[in-house]
């Protein structure tokens, strides 16, 4: 394989842009076998993002995607309440509100996966709203 001179000494790889190219995990797993959808709580109000449960943060907020959980909290760059959150509760799937990234705190990575998708198309629909 040829070299990708942005990542010196590293192996070419088509997905990664640059020296700090983030590959999400595609076998995450700790995904559960129930249906992600995106909750109530995850959705934007007057445009901003929803605050954080805990201390009324409204940028770089998380969304767990536990079933039946509405926690929205801030990023480990704020006050780390989706991070306390995990470990209080063991919820390990989350989605940033910022970038639309999935996380799993588990697998300390980020996610793609299928059963996400409809989350995605979820995100996309209340976009257009």
């Amino acid at each position: 394989m040829p070299v990708n001179p942005t990542t010196t000494g590293d192996t070419f790889d088509e997905h990664l842009i640059g020296p700090f190219a983030v590959v999400p995990k595609t076998d995450c797993p700790h995904l559960a076998a129930h249906t992600y959808t995106l909750p109530q709580s995850a959705h934007r109000v007057h445009g901003r993002q929803p605050a954080c449960t805990d201390c009324g943060e409204t940028q770089e907020n998380w969304a767990c995607l536990e079933e039946n959980c509405k926690h929205i909290g801030c990023s480990r760059y704020q006050q780390k309440h989706m991070l306390a959150h995990h470990q209080s509760t063991g919820h390990n799937i989350c989605l940033s509100l910022t970038d639309l990234s999935f996380y799993c705190y588990a697998c300390e990575s980020y996610i793609d996966s299928p059963k996400l998708t409809q989350v995605n198309q979820q995100l996309i629909a209340s976009q257009q709203q």
